[in-house]
């Protein structure tokens, strides 16, 4: 090999390694550093008393494949899902976030009613999109919550009530995003929400999915009742839906099969008194003295199922945050916020 061979392998050979480097300290350098949120939240198991908690963000959480489950951004999810009972709660979680904050409701004359909190932010190529929906609210949100359909026949295959509060809390977001000159490619949803605003976000979140592509919807549901009338092979086909779930958490478990366990499930939590659950299943066509099939419910995604083990961790750190010792009868206690929340911080 002649001297100029010699010397153009050995300048390939040196720009080859330092490509290689600077590549490699770009991509390190493009890591986002963690940043702790510190944040509040008013625990309906509490009568509202405003809890405290850390959770853990970092735009990296976005970077990563949405069908994959992410532990961190699970936990994230929960803590904003919490966060956004209280308007300043959420606003400041979301500040802290580097999200900007809107605040806003929808509500009609069948108590389709739910608060909400969007929110965007550039992370690479796309601008990230929140979506944390608040959950029940108000003893009227609980029409909306009993309602699978106008009658019991020919229910609909999506839970009415959850269906109708989704289609207009999703007019609103197509507002954002038109507002916001945010379109198909360039954009990417964070959605999550606990017990109502869980089943809402998880509907949102199928749709989200259908029309943007499920690799641009990071969903993440907590104490969610179940929505639809499906397959568990069509639920599952949605995985990048995470949906966590306490077995002892009654909410969870309806709608039930058929209209007696239905009133047996809500009487058993003592959701509603006697009388505003015969009320509230008049409404959907159903009377305490006659029992009918309803079908099988499930959520759209996979579900999470806190096992034993988790349970003994959420009961300590649960212990930790709120100053009382968990009460594994009490069906405050198993459906609250600070039950997921332990449960995910564990």
């Amino acid at each position: 090999m002649n001297l100029k061979k010699i010397i153009t392998a050995s300048l390939v050979a040196v720009l080859s390694v330092t490509t290689v480097f600077s590549v490699g300290a770009c991509q390190a350098s493009a890591e986002s550093p963690k940043k702790t949120v510190d944040f509040s939240y008013p625990d309906g198991a509490f009568d509202h008393e405003e809890m405290n908690a850390s959770v853990v963000y970092s735009d990296d959480f976005f970077s990563k494949k949405a069908t994959k489950r992410n532990d961190s951004l699970a936990l994230l999810s929960v803590g904003a899902a919490d966060a956004v009972y209280n308007k300043d709660d959420i606003r400041d979680f979301l500040k802290i976030c580097g999200f900007t904050n809107k605040r806003d409701s929808v509500t009609d004359e069948n108590s389709d009613d739910l608060s909400f909190n969007f929110g965007k932010k550039k992370i690479g190529k796309k601008t990230v999109v929140a979506v944390i929906l608040q959950g029940t609210a108000s003893t009227d949100e609980w029409k909306s919550n009993l309602r699978l359909g106008d009658s019991l026949v020919n229910l609909p295959t999506v839970h009415a009530g959850f269906n109708a509060t989704e289609k207009a809390v999703h007019k609103k977001l197509n507002t954002f995003l038109k507002t916001n000159k945010l379109n198909k490619g360039s954009v990417a949803f964070w959605v999550t929400g606990h017990s109502r605003g869980a089943a809402v976000a998880n509907i949102m979140a199928k749709r989200l999915s259908d029309t943007y592509g499920k690799s641009n919807v990071y969903a993440y549901t907590f104490a969610s009742p179940k929505v639809a009338k499906v397959s568990a092979r069509t639920a599952k086909k949605y995985s990048n839906i995470f949906n966590y779930v306490n077995p002892d958490d009654v909410v969870t478990r309806i709608p039930t099969k058929d209209t007696k366990s239905l009133e047996d499930e809500l009487d058993r939590a003592g959701i509603l008194n006697e009388e505003k659950l015969k009320s509230g299943l008049n409404k959907i066509g159903v009377s305490l003295s006659v029992n009918f099939e309803l079908g099988t419910y499930r959520r759209f995604g996979t579900d999470i199922e806190m096992s034993s083990e988790d349970h003994s961790t959420m009961a300590e750190t649960f212990s930790d945050i709120t100053g009382v010792d968990f009460d594994e009868t009490s069906v405050a206690h198993n459906h609250c916020q600070s039950c997921y929340l332990s449960w995910l911080m564990g």
